[in-house]
């Protein structure tokens, strides 16, 4: 999991390197909310979180279960989550599932 911090636009980005589904959201979760709940990010002064999931072309209930527990989190921080996403399979479940509501779907 790569993860960027830019402090001229106060955006933490945060790299999903595929799909996000039920075999690999357990090991996602756990590097995501290291990331998230470390020292230095939690104490950062970030106002946006951006979860690249250009790399995704799937995400099933598992994965869409583990976007709704990193949306809780970046709320608990006021912070506004966008998502850019290169495949119109991953839109139409965010879209669906209402998540576009949540999040900004930036095309990419």
């Amino acid at each position: 999991m790569i993860h960027t911090l830019d402090s001229h636009t106060k955006t933490l980005n945060l790299i999903v390197p595929g799909d996000i589904i039920s075999t690999n959201a357990a090991a996602l979760r756990k590097q995501i909310f290291a990331i998230l709940e470390s020292d230095v990010i939690a104490k950062a002064n970030w106002e946006t979180l951006q979860l690249d999931l250009r790399a995704a072309n799937m995400i099933d209930s598992m994965g869409l279960n583990l976007l709704v527990s990193i949306i809780k989190l970046a709320r608990t921080r006021q912070s506004k989550i966008t998502a850019l996403i290169a495949n119109q399979n991953v839109q139409r479940a965010l879209c669906f599932t209402r998540l576009n509501t949540e999040m900004e779907l930036i095309a990419a």
